[in-house]
């Protein structure tokens, strides 16, 4: 097949969902198929690119200008490229810095026009939760209302998206999505692990922290059970963290003192992120349990067969509230692992293994109507 996958941006390291297409893209060119990329509303360039990206032929457009002028600039490149399927990337705040995405864009649809069409929803609206403001839920149906538009003109005949949670809503929106998971953002190295010290549990916290959250006391529980296994506790800070990461982890070392170490290791290569993931007892996810099939760094703890702890549980839907159950089975919420029971736990890794492949087979058998193969 060929296959023509469309984001906002695709500045390498820069853009989580370029990021994700580029290697998905990269993943079914070594199936047999055919990719190319189109990103319509770079805000890193400032005139259009053609370039190669990791051997993938990829067009750029800058985000200035009308809808209409970059549907004409990307129309050339479909036609020449006669895809199969257009496989479109979409995250709200990708289009405008409030997520609300304009009328215009819907524009877009013209690329697809006679072609099959994929749409795949890394992020939906805000709003969702119980104890929203006010203000965000106005915001959020605002948003709501613009990406289902986008979805209408594009006439998408697949639709995917990365979390239950998520599935549900569309469900209530009468749109039908089918879970396509995430693979880490952090391809997978052959390392050598250190080998592990009977004194010390070594736990990671990687990416940008939002002020979501919250210290509480989710690592008064973590040190207990660092106390009842007698071990001492350390917390890394891999890649940008950002101000209220640094802040939150400088706060940590203050506040408890000799009974936890903290060090903030900063940006990293992936080579190096990856080694320094096989060398980590666990992972800490910052994102909240009803929403980790969203995140691509529990994707790469998990990738890198790591135990993830989830200390937020505090996430949930507004309106009939849903059950949601562990994307994997290395994830544990916090608050469901005793301090006696900690090191049981902790012990279940599996050998790092990416997943890529495995979610490419999934998203090109939800194209074809075909199985994807079984490992």
């Amino acid at each position: 097949m060929k296959l023509l996958f469309i984001c906002t941006s695709l500045e390498p390291g820069r853009d989580g969902v370029g990021d994700y297409v580029r290697q998905l893209a990269s993943a079914c060119i070594e199936a047999g198929h055919t990719c190319q990329l189109l990103a319509l509303h770079d805000t890193f360039i400032d005139s259009a690119r053609v370039e190669d990206q990791q051997n993938i032929h990829c067009i750029r457009l800058p985000a200035l200008g009308t809808w209409a002028e970059k549907t004409a600039a990307a129309q050339p490149h479909v036609d020449a490229l006669e895809p199969d399927w257009l496989s479109w990337h979409l995250v709200p705040y990708g289009f405008h810095p409030k997520g609300v995405i304009p009328t215009e864009a819907r524009e877009l649809g013209k690329l697809g026009a006679g072609r099959h069409n994929q749409v795949m929803l890394h992020e939906l609206w805000i709003g969702l939760s119980v104890g929203e403001p006010i203000k965000n839920r106005g915001w959020g149906v605002m948003q709501r209302r613009a990406l289902k538009g986008l979805i209408t003109a594009l006439k998408a005949e697949v639709l995917h998206t990365t979390n239950a949670t998520y599935k549900e809503v569309l469900r209530r929106e009468s749109l039908h999505a089918e879970l396509l998971p995430l693979f880490g953002n952090i391809p997978v190295v052959e390392a050598m692990p250190d080998m592990p010290d009977p004194l010390w549990w070594i736990g990671g916290i990687f990416g940008t922290v939002h002020p979501q959250f919250a210290l509480k006391h989710h690592f008064d529980t973590l040190i207990a059970g660092a106390s009842a296994s007698r071990r001492k506790l350390r917390i890394l800070g891999i890649g940008r963290l950002g101000e209220y990461g640094e802040k939150i982890l400088a706060e940590l070392g203050q506040r408890y003192n000799d009974q936890l170490e903290v060090a903030v290791l900063g940006e990293k290569t992936p080579e190096e992120i990856s080694r320094l993931l096989q060398n980590l007892d666990f992972g800490i996810a910052t994102h909240p349990w009803a929403l980790a099939g969203k995140s691509g760094v529990v994707a790469a703890m998990l990738d890198h067969g790591l135990p993830v702890i989830v200390p937020r549980d505090d996430w949930t839907l507004r309106r009939q509230p849903i059950s949601v159950h562990a994307i994997d089975p290395l994830m544990i919420k916090l608050s469901e692992m005793p301090p006696e029971l900690m090191a049981g736990r902790l012990a279940r890794r599996r050998p790092p293994a990416s997943r890529l492949p495995a979610v490419a087979a999934t998203f090109l058998s939800s194209l074809t109507g075909t199985p994807a193969p079984v490992n």
